[in-house]
């Protein structure tokens, strides 16, 4: 385009060409593999992060052209429920990218990183431990789901670099000071430069090649090598059909032009095209895309899955009104996370949803677009499910089962939203101290079992036993830097154990024991647990198996429990101390403030 004077953050600047911009990015990023350095790009798929795999390619192809040997390493972020053309879109990118390293001489190197299964979206909801993170509401999951796993495999990258004696890396980053004046201020303050590396916070070298290209240069680029002007990596067809249609339109330019005028609304991460459960905005792309083209349609019961989350957010009578945690005897009784027949529906319908697509793709001869609930997921949840008491032991595979051998069906439903309310006031259902001493078992609870451990006391395959902190003993169980299902110990399970894991589901349980799908899990040593959860998850597992003797697990009248409770200022003032975080409506408040007054006149008693 031709140059022009604008007015940038109060000064004029002559906007260059984009050869001149092209020109100037190539050759910042050529004095990186210059010096040796490795570059890192950070790639979503998306045209700013493809405009800067391209940029960096045709430069790493020219550096080896000469006699170079440069080193290219492209980082993704998977969140495992990204919008699945999304994922097929990057996929296919980093394939491209890996057979142009090999016609060029460039070493590449792709790696998609995924959050670990206990922060996964899946196991976090379907085991009755988390929420959608509804607008508004704290929203945990780009740092658990993006932020996170990608940190800990850049910090394991640059150790296997520095262990191959190469100089430090360079990440390449697809921001722009066009983008938003959010943005831009946000660049501005960390000194984003597009040509010499600069610091983040984190102490990692950046570079920021296209931070002066505008939204129409970037269009311009994709342009040029569309039209065979110039080439690289890619053609960015697919890009090009990706932006146009996540708008309803056949332009890419007028699909962001439409996005750029509404993404200051949106809010959330900033992600063009958003998790298929994203609650934080209402990511339109996706039904956009069902509704412009058929070739979409295997998407729609992920886009309704995304409106029934929206719908039950104020609808308490899906919340499992039984608190986790026991404080100075009492279990906090008010709406908290997901009812167990909520978690149940939710769970059946992510399993038919990916039968429909595996049938839909078979049909098609084609690959499934996606899989919510791989085994090892549902693996994961099913124990965690059992662990918690959300659901009856081995209930997945149940499921699992009645879909795919016996013709059940479980399409999501499309609910009228529940209005808006507030959630009601917390109370208090008197448990004791001694709650753990109601469970007889020789007094083995937690990860203990009685019959398990006489059974196979002369086997051999008895668990080693250890003694957590606190003083209490519990099996030794398989641990490792974080939750794992051992595929191995899976196939085995699928094949040798399915039928009675299902024979265990059809004959139910005893009072006490919905967490036997966890024991048998851990048992068979399929499911590895962290270092710091053991104590944790024996701990929940004594107070799973104490709420269900309750029968306050699964099924309960909730009107009945509440009969059985006690507000917040019949507490005694232990109690109070405990729940003081729990004070936190207008009549709790009052109370609170009245323990407050309390303690100072004891203080000043005493003084």
């Amino acid at each position: 385009m031709d140059s022009e004077t604008i007015e940038l953050f109060g000064m004029d600047e002559v906007l260059p060409s984009i050869e001149e911009l092209v020109e100037s990015a190539m050759a910042a990023i050529m004095n990186l593999f210059l010096e040796g350095r490795p570059v890192i790009c950070a790639f979503s798929g998306g045209k700013d992060s493809s405009v800067v795999a391209a940029l960096t390619l045709n430069t790493a192809a020219a550096y080896a052209a000469q006699g170079g040997k440069p080193f290219v390493i492209f980082t993704t972020g998977d969140t495992l429920v990204e919008n699945p053309e999304i994922v097929e879109h990057y996929r296919a990118e980093l394939a491209k990218a890996r057979e142009f390293g090999k016609r060029h001489g460039i070493r590449v190197h792709t790696k998609i990183v995924t959050p670990s299964l206990a922060a996964s979206f899946q196991v976090g909801l379907l085991s009755g431990r988390t929420l959608p993170s509804w607008a508004g509401a704290k929203a945990d999951c780009t740092p658990s789901w993006k932020i996170q796993p990608q940190r800990a495999y850049r910090n394991k990258l640059f150790r296997e670099l520095k262990a191959e004696n190469l100089p430090e890396p360079v990440t390449m980053l697809g921001t722009r000071f066009d983008e938003s004046e959010r943005r831009a201020m946000h660049m501005t303050a960390r000194g984003d430069r597009w040509d010499t590396p600069v610091r983040n916070k984190d102490g990692e070298l950046i570079l920021c090649p296209v931070a002066r290209w505008t939204t129409d240069d970037i269009w311009s680029y994709v342009g040029t090598v569309s039209s065979g002007m110039c080439t690289a990596y890619t053609d960015f067809a697919e890009t090009v059909r990706i932006y146009s249609h996540s708008a309803g339109t056949s332009c890419a330019v007028v699909a962001d032009a439409i996005y750029d005028g509404a993404k200051s609304k949106k809010g959330a991460c900033g992600a063009r095209h958003g998790c298929f459960v994203c609650q934080q905005a209402e990511d339109r792309s996706l039904e956009a895309m069902i509704e412009y083209d058929p070739r979409y349609e295997y998407a729609r019961g992920l886009n309704k899955l995304n409106k029934f989350l929206r719908a039950i957010r104020y609808d308490w009578s899906r919340r499992h009104w039984v608190g986790r945690t026991i404080r100075g005897g009492f279990i906090a009784v008010q709406p908290d996370t997901l009812h167990p027949s909520t978690i149940r529906e939710l769970t059946r319908y992510m399993l038919q949803l990916d039968y429909d697509e595996e049938v839909r793709a078979s049909i098609a001869r084609e690959k499934p677009k996606f899989r919510i609930l791989p085994e090892d997921m549902m693996l994961a949840v099913d124990a965690m499910q059992s662990l918690n008491g959300v659901a009856r032991p081995f209930q997945m595979w149940a499921d699992y089962r009645d879909i795919r051998r016996r013709g059940a069906r479980f399409d999501v439903p499309e609910l009228e939203p529940a209005p808006r309310s507030n959630v009601p006031d917390a109370r208090f259902l008197y448990v004791g101290d001694d709650w753990d001493e109601t469970a007889g078992y020789l007094g083995l609870t937690g990860l203990r079992d009685p019959y398990f451990e006489a059974l196979t006391e002369l086997s051999g395959c008895a668990h080693e036993l250890k003694t957590l902190p606190g003083g209490r003993m519990a099996w030794d169980l398989h641990t490792g830097q974080e939750m794992t299902v051992d595929s191995e110990s899976l196939a085995m399970l699928m094949d040798f154990e399915m039928e009675t894991m299902l024979a265990k589901f059809d004959r139910g349980f005893c009072p006490g024991g919905i967490t036997e799908a966890y024991k048998f899990y851990v048992s068979y040593g399929v499911l590895n647990v962290s270092h710091s959860q053991q104590r944790e998850h024996d701990e929940v597992c004594r107070r799973t198996a104490y709420k269900d003797r309750l029968g306050l697990t699964l099924d309960y009248d909730i009107e009945g429990l509440l009969s059985r409770t006690v507000g917040f200022s019949e507490l005694p003032p232990q109690a109070r101390r405990e729940w003081a975080h729990k004070a936190t409506t207008d009549s709790s408040q009052t109370d609170f403030l009245a323990v407050l007054e309390g303690a100072r006149e004891c203080l000043l008693d005493a003084a």
